[in-house]
């Protein structure tokens, strides 16, 4: 991808022309203690029975944490997982393809084997991560 980036003066994202001003790796974090708090740079979308859930909803953690598990099935690594929501923010509502989604930002502390999270570190959490919801800071 940096080769790719590296001689291009701008992307076309959609209907966007972004600017590129420059390029820089950021080192992945250590996740060697099997413990780690994301800060999500996008909101976390979540959903139960056709709801989507935000953070304070009883069932939020339980459903990220299927996700987590269906996502680690998918790679072949550990499924185990335990979070917490260490904060939240606003709900906001979002419009994809005229489609509503709700969800939030939110720091999360989550304990699983060390690959699960350096891939959910470039994976992001929750669903429709490739639409860019749920991406980690």
């Amino acid at each position: 991808m940096l080769a790719g980036l590296a001689g291009r003066k701008a992307i076309q994202w959609a209907t966007l022309n972004l600017p590129i001003r420059g390029i820089q790796i950021e080192a992945a974090p250590d996740h060697q203690a099997g413990e780690t708090v994301f800060s999500t740079r996008t909101p976390i979308l979540v959903k139960w029975e056709s709801r989507y859930l935000l953070p304070d909803h009883p069932r939020f953690l339980e459903r990220l944490s299927h996700n987590v598990r269906h996502k680690a099935d998918l790679l072949g690594l550990p499924a185990d997982n335990e979070m917490e929501v260490v904060s939240a923010g606003p709900p906001r509502k979002f419009l994809v393809k005229g489609a509503p989604r709700h969800g939030c930002t939110a720091e999360l502390r989550i304990r699983a084997d060390p690959a699960l999270l350096d891939a959910l570190y470039d994976w992001g959490l929750g669903l429709a991560t490739n639409q860019g919801f749920g991406w980690i800071r």
